[in-house]
């Protein structure tokens, strides 16, 4: 096997809208040195939401991929992110970029919990019969439901709430 091709993952990223899909993608660029500054969505500056309308919007209207590399026990991967809507509207871009994963992080809102678009992909996620790894964002938010919704995380895919990655809407 190539070298390259045995060290590169494509990771999908998806949730209800607004639950933080994309502000994960921006810090995970960041924290991997991809880029020197996190853009944010309210601003509109985001790398991920290139297109106008989505800058203005402050939506995910189509699933864009970028690549970021990462040193795990000794290897370099390549891993290319694709960021996808939360919309209902664009479901059928999710399941397209799904389908070239292999992987996909799964980001729940700690305020809203689980919501349809968190159960529509999620269901895609399994159909495709992806890796998915559950992230609870917004935990810092007066709001958050941390642990209600890390149960119910549990209950959809059996994942120990106590390994659920939790990230604070700020970091």
């Amino acid at each position: 096997m190539d070298k390259n091709l045995k060290y590169t993952r494509n990771i999908g990223i998806m949730a209800h809208i607004d639950a933080g899909k994309t502000t994960t993608t921006e810090r995970i660029l960041f924290y991997t040195g991809r880029t020197h500054r996190m853009g944010e969505v309210h601003d509109g500056n985001a790398q991920m939401d290139w297109m106008v309308q989505e800058q203005e919007r402050g939506i995910t209207i189509t699933s864009a991929a970028t690549t970021a590399y990462w040193k795990y026990k000794g290897e370099d991967f390549k891993i290319n992110i694709i960021d996808t809507p939360g919309h209902v509207d664009f479901g059928y871009e999710v399941s397209r970029a799904l389908l070239a994963c292999e992987g996909a992080i799964l980001v729940v809102d700690a305020t809203q919990g689980i919501e349809a678009q968190t159960l529509a992909n999620l269901y895609l996620a399994l159909e495709a019969d992806l890796t998915i790894v559950p992230v609870i964002n917004k935990i810092d938010l007066p709001s958050a439901r941390t642990e209600e919704v890390a149960k119910d995380i549990h209950s959809l895919l059996g994942v120990d709430p106590e390994k659920i990655i939790a990230i604070s809407a700020k970091e």
